[in-house]
């Protein structure tokens, strides 16, 4: 991922988030969220996505972790992603797969539509079940302000940047961290989010204390930003598919 990018590069195509942690001695910022301690962090997924792509003159295959969203509530429940986790996604066998340790027969699903390009990394996803202990976080109606307080939340391997197959990969989150730049293209905040996170989410909260969706984690730095996709956007598309 490249560490800092105007909207020309964007255009030209964002790498996704898998830079590896910095050798900064500064603490991690994030924490392991375990699934009961709050409705909302049942609405954020694991899922593990089958792609190919041609790689020293071969087909190869590969499986991209990234993070999922629940958007609307079961039995069908619409998730928001990131495009750029499906960009070599060319499977018709092996499906986009609801990964969790709590059930025998994860959930799938199926890609109905995408931004198609890093400046649009969105992708909207429709599971063929309900997970279990599901719930969902509503897209904000707000857009995003500068200075706004947010949460950052995402899959992604707790201690070591370096992924294999079997790498755990837990829910972390930075809990208190804010939009820098609303009106950037794409929006930027400080907060830290790293590999797998990608898809995650961008959270606000009401007055009530209840959580929205403000955005998609889609790129960043590994460390001291992250960019996002407004959900905020993809409200219409949302409403159509319930």
């Amino acid at each position: 991922m490249r560490r800092r990018y105007r909207t020309t590069d964007l255009i030209a195509g964002l790498l996704y988030i898998l830079i590896a942690a910095p050798n900064s001695a500064a603490p991690d910022p994030r924490t392991t969220l375990p699934r009961h301690t709050a409705s909302w962090q049942h609405a954020i997924a694991h899922i593990s996505v089958p792609t190919s792509r041609v790689a020293d003159g071969r087909l190869k295959h590969f499986t991209e972790h990234c993070t999922a969203v629940a958007v609307t509530p079961g039995p069908e429940p619409v998730f928001l992603s990131a495009w750029h986790c499906f960009e070599h996604y060319r499977s018709t066998v092996h499906p986009i797969t609801l990964m969790s340790d709590e059930v025998t027969s994860p959930a799938t699903l199926r890609l109905i539509s995408s931004g198609g390009s890093m400046r649009e990394d969105w992708a909207l996803l429709q599971a063929n079940q309900a997970p279990s202990s599901a719930t969902w976080i509503p897209v904000s109606p707000q857009p995003a302000r500068s200075g706004q307080r947010v949460t950052a939340a995402g899959f992604a391997p707790h201690e070591s940047p370096t992924e294999t197959e079997n790498t755990q990969r837990l829910l972390m989150a930075h809990l208190a961290c804010a939009v820098t730049d609303a009106g950037a293209d794409p929006p930027a905040s400080d907060c830290m989010a790293r590999q797998g996170a990608s898809g995650g989410a961008i959270i606000s909260w009401t007055q009530s204390g209840s959580a929205q969706l403000l955005g998609i984690i889609s790129a960043g730095d590994g460390e001291t930003v992250s960019y996002f996709y407004p959900a905020t956007l993809l409200i219409d598309r949302i409403q159509k598919l319930r």
